[in-house]
């Protein structure tokens, strides 16, 4: 028995299960959440089993997702700057700041490379190219708008639109940021204190519920720390090498069936 198993055996069964959206939840091959997912997750609530979603995206990118029909107990958004009680209430919130959001907003300004900025209820791109519109192709999204920061507005996260070849060009200068790779050619840049486990964090002394009765799926290498924090992490089939190598166990592709028959497997459903 490995030691795994051995503390399955001991650990409480999960009150609260965190799920990534795109790739986790949202296939972007079919558009559609698979319906086991749809009836995997119903049954998690009626066993009365939290269920949260933890995600880059904000609450209101959930309206163009094909998420219709699927009811969560709470938010991790926007990479984890920002969580969300059932009702959209803001229970927690992580802006970046101080000479970092200096920094950013000159590169912003500068318009040396794509950069979307995420508010909690705005989102907007310095400049649209060829490449920002193939990344949000590719993950069902419709192109940003471009629009400049409004005095007083926090920005909570910035995606950069390029491949790893200049990333460590930029964070140099950020050093009080991470940066955490969601697609091959864009990543976010979030407080180095910050990421999904920050906002699940909140979410978990909201409801009074323990870090050991906690389970969470996901798929990409921004999921890797959200993995490693649950008591159980289950990466994707289809997930990034990063996402699998944090994960207690790894389930099948999202579009067969991956997610359901894992929750199964754990005696969840």
């Amino acid at each position: 028995m490995t030691d795994y198993e051995q503390r399955c055996q001991l650990a409480p069964a999960p009150r609260a299960v965190f799920f990534d959206v795109d790739g986790t939840l949202v296939s972007h091959r079919a558009g559609r959440v698979p319906p086991s997912t749809v009836a995997a997750l119903a049954e998690l609530h009626r066993r009365g089993c939290k269920v949260f979603v933890a995600t880059g995206r904000s609450l209101p990118e959930f309206g163009f997702l094909p998420l219709d029909g699927l009811d969560f107990d709470g938010y991790v958004l926007v990479g984890g700057q920002e969580a969300r009680d059932a009702r959209g209430n803001v229970v927690f919130s992580d802006p970046i700041g101080g000479r970092d959001l200096d920094v950013l907003l000159e590169e912003f300004s500068a318009r040396r490379r794509p950069i979307l900025f995420y508010e909690s209820t705005r989102m907007y791109a310095n400049f649209i190219n060829d490449h920002v519109r193939r990344v949000e192709e590719e993950v069902s999204t419709p192109v940003p708008p471009v629009d400049v920061p409004l005095p007083g507005h926090k920005v909570l996260k910035a995606i950069v639109y390029e491949d790893s070849l200049r990333e460590d060009d930029l964070m140099r200068r950020l050093p009080g940021c991470k940066a955490t790779r969601w697609h091959r050619c864009a990543y976010d840049i979030v407080p180095a204190r910050g990421g999904k486990v920050a906002g699940m964090r909140a979410l978990l002394d909201l409801y009074g519920i323990a870090r050991e009765e906690t389970m969470a799926f996901g798929d990409g290498e921004n999921d890797a720390d959200m993995l490693r924090f649950v008591a159980t992490g289950v990466a994707m089939g289809n997930g990034d090498p990063a996402a699998c190598a944090a994960a207690d166990y790894v389930c099948g592709d999202i579009d067969d069936d991956g997610l359901a028959r894992a929750l199964e497997h754990f005696d969840l459903i």
